[in-house]
């Protein structure tokens, strides 16, 4: 069975809540808007797919869903039932919301998590689905059901950003995430594009994250992992050197050279020759020098 629904509009509408209930086999069909959204579990398992990544969601999620995603909701496989209240916000309304919560201090709204799960009796969820309860109760008093509303999105972004670990000096979880996932070599190789991708965020947004974290750009960091395989590779294997470069990534020798020169202030065929020297380690010839491995400048104590 389909249930067939339009895309809400919010239109003037600052907020507008609703109550859904999926039965197997009834789902919300993939849709985005350019609002905002969050919604609350109620009871039941929620199926949801989020950007092509399929999630179950059981009693106690929150979900915030960011303008621009894509996302599809159904009743879980094997569940009878599933209700939730969902709530679509106006994004300039989310900002003043952060606003107060963070009494005027950065926060970007890119660095909230934007799932958690809390205990379905616990006092936290009461207080969410009580006010969600509520301010579905006043849909014929407008301004009393928006003030209602304003506190349930003031509560909702709270936690979460209790959850994302919101300080002005711990790395966001979705930086580190995707930090940790570009030294697979099938990322680092691919570049800029990859990391894009997996960060979920824009490119000026990845840029002042890792600029703010990490002290480096997002090319600069790719590009060091690049060479710290180039250099295992240099050690380790009979390849040559314009074959080591295409395996790392780069796809113009003459900047594979210029940057392993940066770094390591040898060129790459220096370095290789120098590993088959009479003392048999390179690294002991650069004993002293400064260099930075991804992203951390340090001296080498070989």
């Amino acid at each position: 069975m389909f249930l067939i629904k339009t895309t809400v509009l919010l239109n003037a509408r600052v907020y507008n809540l609703q109550q859904s209930c999926y039965r197997e086999g009834e789902f919300f069909p993939e849709h985005c808007h350019e609002f905002h959204e969050f919604f609350l579990v109620v009871s039941g398992t929620l199926e949801h797919i989020l950007n092509g990544t399929r999630t179950l969601l059981p009693e106690g999620t929150l979900q915030l869903i960011h303008p621009g995603d894509h996302h599809l909701l159904r009743c879980a496989k094997g569940c009878p039932e599933v209700r939730i209240f969902n709530c679509n916000v106006h994004s300039e309304e989310i900002v003043k919301v952060l606003s107060f919560l963070s009494g005027g201090h950065e926060f970007s709204l890119d660095d909230c998590v934007q799932r958690v799960h809390l205990p379905p009796h616990s006092a936290a969820w009461n207080y969410l689905t009580g006010l969600a309860e509520k301010g579905f109760e006043k849909t014929g008093n407008p301004l009393l059901r928006d003030s209602i509303l304003r506190h349930l999105t003031g509560a909702v972004f709270l936690t979460l950003m209790l959850r994302s670990g919101h300080s002005s000096t711990e790395t966001p979880q979705w930086l580190a995430d995707s930090c940790e996932a570009m030294k697979r070599k099938e990322n680092y190789v691919e570049g800029l594009p990859c990391f894009l991708r997996l960060a979920a965020r824009s490119q000026e947004h990845l840029c002042r994250s890792m600029k703010r974290f990490y002290g480096i750009s997002p090319q600069e960091y790719i590009l060091e992992l690049r060479l710290d395989e180039a250099v295992r590779l240099l050690l380790n294997s009979e390849m040559e050197i314009s074959a080591i470069a295409c395996e790392v990534g780069f796809r113009n020798l003459s900047y594979f050279r210029r940057c392993f020169r940066k770094r390591f202030y040898v060129s790459p065929g220096i370095y290789k020759k120098m590993r088959k020297s009479r003392c048999g380690n390179p690294s002991a010839a650069l004993k002293g020098k400064t260099f930075s491995f991804s992203g951390l400048r340090r001296k080498t104590e070989f």
